[in-house]
């Protein structure tokens, strides 16, 4: 049976930034700018301990993922009532997705469905990752993109989202750059070949056409919507935000030409690291919750709880109830004798 991991709230999701393991950034994936949102709720919602039954062999079954329309909604920016429009078409391709995961190094690859299930029914969305995948999933290897989610969302355009997954591999002050990029991984990294290798269009084989379309778009938007981002220009060509290498008349690789403001990274990493190492407010009222329940009446002086934590207990009670989450006369009376205490 899966593990159903419910999301009912959107603080629920991971706070500012959702993880993106290496090799799915620079994974051959080819995605519109709605299945990139839906990928990247699932992201954001996608924890290890989630996994802690299937990696312990109590359940043959990946998780479970489901979204509530009031998630959604905030999600995708959408009133309720036009999600079932906008996620129809998106959804559907998702489930038949096809990643292709190179290894270059080690001379390997595979090519492996994202989800073994998306389903959208009565306004909850319901995606089940494919297990064979758990290592990417889980950033188990080779670390990892740190991508502000917001900044992704407002970004419309596919090869925009994919270029800023790139450059938010590597933010700190010692590794602030990506190396130069062949055409080949570029045509890989955007999305460009089919399963076989071969360009979707021929037209993406001409470097002019890749400039024009794809690249410079991208730095653009990217330019417009992430103040954290500078963009540097090229002294030798004058192009904005890129320079390339050539052999004889033939472009053979590029290099993002970039940098993030370093105190706004040493921010966001600080930022970060607190998120990850701390339960949202939602999770820790309902940790509190659940350790009030299980106390026995006489045995709540043992109790070791602040009124901060009893604050955001009674903060999300409201929301638990609407949820259908068990609260009696007897967990009430448990309250009201440790606030009394305190």
């Amino acid at each position: 049976m899966n593990t159903i991991i419910e999301t009912k709230e959107s603080t629920q999701l991971a706070g500012t930034f959702f993880k993106k393991a290496h090799k799915l950034v620079f994974s051959q994936l080819s995605l519109t700018p709605v299945e990139h949102d839906i990928f990247a709720l699932f992201l954001s919602r996608l924890k290890k301990q989630d996994w802690d039954d299937f990696l312990t062999r109590k359940t043959l079954d990946s998780p479970c993922y489901t979204f509530s329309n009031r998630v959604l909604s905030e999600w995708f920016g959408v009133d309720k009532a036009n999600l079932f429009n906008v996620l129809k078409k998106p959804a559907s391709k998702l489930a038949h997705q096809v990643i292709g995961v190179i290894d270059d190094d080690e001379k390997r690859f595979k090519f492996l469905p994202l989800f073994k299930h998306v389903e959208y029914v009565q306004g909850s969305l319901t995606l089940v990752p494919n297990d064979m995948l758990i290592n990417e999933y889980l950033c188990v290897s080779q670390g990892h993109s740190q991508i502000p989610h917001v900044t992704f969302r407002n970004l419309k355009r596919d090869y925009s989202k994919r270029l800023y997954s790139m450059l938010c591999r590597f933010k700190d002050q010692s590794k602030s750059e990506l190396h130069y990029l062949t055409i080949d991984d570029l045509y890989a990294n955007f999305g460009l070949l089919d399963q076989s290798g071969k360009l979707v269009k021929k037209t993406y084989g001409e470097f002019a056409y890749l400039m024009n379309r794809i690249i410079k778009p991208a730095i653009k938007e990217i330019a417009e919507k992430e103040p954290d981002i500078e963009f540097l220009v090229d002294q030798s060509s004058g192009h904005y935000g890129f320079c390339y290498r050539k052999q004889g008349r033939k472009v053979i690789a590029l290099k993002f030409l970039y940098h993030w403001k370093l105190s706004t990274a040493y921010q966001e990493k600080q930022v970060y690291t607190k998120l990850v190492q701390e339960p949202s407010a939602y999770d820790r009222a309902l940790q509190t919750l659940e350790l009030i329940s299980k106390t026995p009446k006489d045995k709540l002086s043992s109790i070791q709880l602040t009124k901060k934590e009893l604050a955001h207990l009674t903060i999300h009670i409201p929301s638990f109830m609407k949820e259908g989450v068990t609260m009696d006369m007897e967990f009430f009376s448990k309250l009201s004798t440790i606030q009394n205490s305190m």
